[in-house]
């Protein structure tokens, strides 16, 4: 009898105490975002990060048209240039429809100073020439 009392106490505890292992505490795993599926930020940068990034671009793409009409560049650098500038802004566009995570920012941060770079560059070489 005593033997059929214990077992009867364990399974009954087992049973009280399964549901309330079961219940969520509010830890969320490791997704971390909770019911916010449409967040758009997700721990990447925030709007007025993102909107510097294409006020930047603005500006480059400005300077390339600038530097053309100067004749400091041939028309086929600018040309180069301006597609490189537009695929980063497609590119922002399109991954920034569900929000630019920490590392699609960076890189399209580190292709917008490449482009400055780039601009720089063929502003200096000396290679006007209309080909």
């Amino acid at each position: 009898m005593r033997k059929f009392l214990i077992s009867v106490a364990l399974v009954s505890t087992a049973l009280t105490a399964a549901p309330a292992l079961a219940q969520d505490y509010g830890h969320r795993g490791y997704d971390q975002r909770g019911d916010h599926r449409g967040d758009w930020n997700r721990g990447g940068p925030d709007r007025p990060a993102v909107n510097n990034l294409l006020r930047q671009l603005d500006q480059v793409e400005s300077r390339i048209q600038r530097s053309l009409q100067r004749r400091a560049i041939s028309f086929r650098e600018a040309a180069s240039l301006r597609r490189e500038a537009n695929d980063i802004r497609v590119r922002a566009n399109v991954r920034g429809r569900d929000g630019l995570s920490g590392r699609e920012f960076a890189q399209l941060q580190v292709r917008v100073n490449r482009l400055e770079q780039r601009l720089r560059f063929e502003r200096r070489d000396d290679d006007r020439r209309p080909y």
